[in-house]
């Protein structure tokens, strides 16, 4: 199959969806069934994934026992990503509906969820994919926690004859030192700067400003560029735009640092340019806040289409 579309969708419209399948994730955080509660009246079937290494700390035992109260099939997961083919192989039809909450789902899961769709050729129908997340609150993090190295998740086996320059495709967030250590880590040709505005809330524009200026202040301002928080489709079509001519001349790794919108577009891009690397920075102190949910949630749509 292959990624045909993806459609920004008003969360007034959340509810109209067809879906086969609603899949989310056992998580800590309060926020993590707010989405799964939105969703209640829906009648497919609801699966949520249960990762053994998940924190069992704040609010994971009343998020269990939520997903046990709404009979929710418990896919324990003990590898690096879930078992695919047990949660999907039995979708059939022509048209298939699947409903994915990434509230709680690392990154790993959620593209692996874009790639299953992506590699299936046998497939000749259409499998329309709604995303959705629901944003935190702003919490404080410790300020003193630092990167200690950048793991290079979907990296491909790309040979070239020639070197080419790097070119850093970084999404800020309002976290001090952060994207400094990142850019230093990287050393970049050429950098771009994403950061969400409007963001959920303003301290976070305040803050990202803030605590990223000096190198804010060493990047043209061309290469500073904003994206709407709650727009997939928008942000997509900005990281096209930004990459496609920088492809020729420069190897090009994205580092979605801040809002999870802007992680899920980055594996969206790499589907259809597996060049374009995704990182992400690795903490000395990993970060644990139990954040509750705010405002409407982010809709994403998404259409796969089995080539002809």
């Amino acid at each position: 199959m292959e990624l045909s579309s993806i459609e920004h969708i008003d969360p007034s419209q959340l509810s109209d969806f067809k879906a086969e399948v609603f899949i989310t994730t056992l998580g800590y955080e309060n926020r993590c069934t707010h989405v799964a509660r939105l969703l209640e009246h829906q009648s497919c079937r609801k699966v949520v994934l249960d990762s053994n290494s998940c924190l069992k700390d704040f609010s994971y035992d009343e998020n269990r026992e939520y997903f046990l109260s709404k009979e929710f099939e418990f896919f324990p997961i003990d590898s690096d990503v879930p078992d695919l083919e047990a949660i999907l192989s039995s979708l059939t039809g022509e048209d298939i509906g699947v409903m994915i909450d990434c509230t709680s789902m690392p990154p790993s899961w959620y593209y692996q969820f874009f790639k299953w769709f992506d590699e299936k050729q046998d497939f000749q129908g259409v499998v329309r994919m709604r995303i959705v997340y629901i944003m935190a609150n702003y919490v404080s993090l410790d300020s003193s926690r630092k990167v200690k190295e950048l793991t290079h998740f979907l990296q491909a086996d790309i040979k070239t004859s020639v070197e080419k320059k790097k070119a850093l495709v970084l999404g800020l967030s309002h976290e001090k030192n952060i994207s400094d250590s990142i850019y230093k880590l990287v050393e970049p040709d050429l950098l771009y700067l994403y950061y969400a505005d409007p963001p959920v809330a303003k301290k976070f524009v305040e803050l990202t400003f803030i605590n990223n200026h000096a190198l804010i202040n060493a990047t043209p301002i061309r290469n500073l560029i904003s994206y709407p928080i709650r727009n997939g489709q928008a942000i997509y079509q900005s990281l096209i735009n930004t990459i496609l001519p920088l492809r020729n001349d420069y190897s090009i790794v994205i580092i979605p640092h801040g809002p999870k919108i802007f992680s899920v577009v980055a594996m969206l891009i790499h589907l259809g340019y597996p060049d374009v690397r995704i990182s992400y920075p690795a903490f000395k102190k990993p970060p644990a806040a139990d954040r509750s949910p705010s405002g409407e949630p982010v809709v994403l749509d998404i259409l796969f289409e089995g080539e002809e």
